[in-house]
């Protein structure tokens, strides 16, 4: 959404002075190899490059992961940033100024997004004084009470409440905003046409505490609401919306932070609210939703470490071990936390006091110390065949570590917590290391792509002459149409080059890239970086798929016809027709020759 704030003008002009190669060697060690250059992932952990830029046309693509695009999705994925921050990270780099899109679509899109941020403000100021003011609110009183929130902290975080009725919201806002506005910031839905009575919409959120969601410069995003007696489910948060995408958002990262300390991410609001009323700062939540890559690239932009509390229960521990990966994928200085079994931040803060819980950031471990003691928990291991479990189980956390020195060190640590010899433990993680020959790439646990479908040769082979521009699109035209691409993917990349209006070839604006879905995405990076071998022969290979596209066609619309002249009884006239231009078809197809 944001991108529509800058003409395409700005956009390209930065994308000029923001040569990939240049920008990616900044990361990374680039070698030559044939028309382009490859490294290793800065994506996902490898030990053979399978990062590829193609310098020509400004695209990398990896071969491991699947990540892929231009400078703007290399530098947005490195440093975890959104696209307007990484426009300006690139316009500042290479010296542009950036003027503002005042478009009529760029004004609308932008008035529209401020719409949405004033709707959501509007809705936390009346939500806010439902609690406070309001008698239907008294019960979410009693309960925040008994919650150990004060009057104070209620007002600090404008906490509120949803009303129990189906349209307290609607009726409030629909004469500051319209339904479409309301709509798109998730507070109301519309009925379904059978079902309307005195209104078109209902609101989303009904008889909810209300917790209002904010960005770090405090415009509020979204809402999450939570029962607080009967009704599930337990916790609702804002529908994804232009403003509000919760795999992005941590909650409470506009509070004041305090300098040189690190950043604690829990799970829910109240563990947040509790926490800092407590006087215990720099803590957010991931809003109920499971830490994702976008989470902690959000965080390390605002602590140079983080503590991750989990609940010591069963299920939170599964939990830690399921992020531990992540972890260690993007190499930060990641401390993990467990509080007692069933206990969550909230209670135990309000149980044993600031104190104790900062006492359990302070021992946090490290990430390989908790795989590798919740390993031996589980284990419980006495013979040998108990402890060759434990270093089986260790043995993904440790081989994903980044460096040499890293991995000697969780395998003294493994080996002292075994009572083994550290010779030994060294010995069987390498045995087993070379046991795994199953994935000599160990992808990234978000950015996993698919085993590569094997797409149609020719249709493929044509698409890749396109992309690096050693095939001009009207030179398809009067040959092939968009529909003779009959695999769905290629034709969604290839349709940038289609004129639907005119029904011709024609050059594509290469920020079409942009408006592609992530495997559409995929497949043009892949095509863009791979090696064309035999340039010389470039204009027969081309030639050679036309042609052999054209016979599919021919072929599909002979049997076409046959299938009719089958159905075909008594009437000798229709048949003769037919079989006529099945000899035509033929002709034409026998005509179309193919070079190999």
């Amino acid at each position: 959404m944001d991108q529509h704030i800058y003409s395409n003008q700005v956009l390209e002009t930065v994308r000029e002075r923001s040569d990939l190669l240049s920008v990616a060697s900044e990361y990374l060690t680039l070698k030559k190899s044939g028309q382009n250059y490859s490294a290793l992932c800065p994506f996902h952990e490898e030990k053979t490059a399978s990062f590829n830029i193609n310098p020509i046309k400004q695209f990398f693509h990896c071969f491991g992961c699947g990540a892929g695009g231009d400078v703007f999705q290399f530098v947005s994925q490195i440093e975890g940033l959104s696209f307007p921050e990484t426009l300006r990270q690139l316009a500042e780099r290479a010296d542009v100024s950036l003027a503002v899109d005042d478009s009529p679509k760029a004004v609308q899109a932008r008035s529209e997004t401020e719409e949405i941020y004033r709707a959501n403000a509007a809705a936390a100021e009346h939500l806010h004084r439902n609690l406070i003011s309001k008698p239907e609110g008294a019960s979410a009183r009693t309960y925040l009470e008994a919650r150990g929130l004060s009057n104070e902290t209620i007002r600090d975080f404008s906490v509120g409440y949803a009303l129990s009725t189906w349209d307290d919201l609607v009726k409030k806002l629909r004469s500051m905003f319209s339904p479409s506005i309301l709509e798109k910031a998730g507070l109301i839905s519309k009925r379904a046409e059978r079902a309307q009575k005195d209104s078109a919409h209902f609101d989303r959120f009904r008889d909810r505490v209300m917790f209002p969601i904010r960005n770090p410069q405090g415009k509020v995003l979204g809402f999450g609401g939570r029962v607080f007696g009967e009704g599930e489910p337990k916790y609702l948060n804002t529908a994804e919306t232009p403003v509000f995408r919760k795999s992005e958002i941590l909650f409470g990262l506009d509070r004041p932070k305090v300098v040189g300390q690190p950043l604690v991410i829990v799970e829910g609001y109240l563990d947040v609210i509790t926490a800092i009323q407590a006087g215990i700062p720099n803590v957010v939540a991931t809003l109920g939703t499971a830490l994702t890559r976008a989470h902690l690239r959000l965080a390390r932009r605002h602590a140079e470490r983080i503590v991750i509390v989990f609940d010591g229960d069963a299920a939170g521990i599964r939990a830690a071990l399921r992020t531990a990966p992540l972890l260690i994928d993007e190499e930060m200085p990641v401390s993990i936390a467990t509080l007692p079994s069933g206990i969550d931040p909230d209670a135990f803060i309000r149980e044993h006091g600031k104190a104790a819980f900062l006492l359990a950031l302070e021992t946090a471990s490290s990430v390989m110390d908790f795989c590798i003691t919740q390993s031996i928990l589980s284990a419980s291991p006495k013979t040998v065949s108990d402890k060759m479990a434990v270093i089986r189980q260790v043995l993904p956390f440790v081989r994903r570590l980044h460096s040499e020195v890293e991995k000697s060190d969780a395998l003294r640590i493994l080996s002292d917590r075994l009572l083994l010899r550290e010779t030994d433990v060294r010995f069987e993680y390498l045995r087993l290391a070379r046991q795994e020959k199953k994935s000599p790439l160990k992808p990234s646990v978000e950015n996993v792509e698919k085993q590569v479908e094997v797409l149609p040769h020719d249709q493929e082979t044509l698409l890749i002459l396109l992309l690096q521009g050693l095939l001009e699109p009207e030179a398809l035209n009067g040959k092939l149409h968009l529909d003779d691409f009959t695999h769905p993917l290629i034709q969604r990349v290839i349709s940038s080059y289609w004129s639907a209006k005119n029904e011709v070839w024609c050059g594509s604006d290469e920020t079409d890239f942009r408006i592609l879905d992530a495997s559409a995405q995929s497949l043009f990076s892949r095509l863009t970086v791979i090696d064309v071998l035999d340039l010389e022969c470039v204009s027969q290979i081309g030639a050679d798929c036309v042609n052999m596209l054209q016979r599919k066609k021919i072929d599909r619309r002979r049997s076409e016809i046959e299938h009719q002249l089958k159905k075909v009884t008594g009437d000798l006239e229709a048949a003769k027709v037919l079989k006529k231009k099945i000899m035509d078809l033929s002709r034409a197809s026998s005509n179309l020759t193919v070079s190999h």
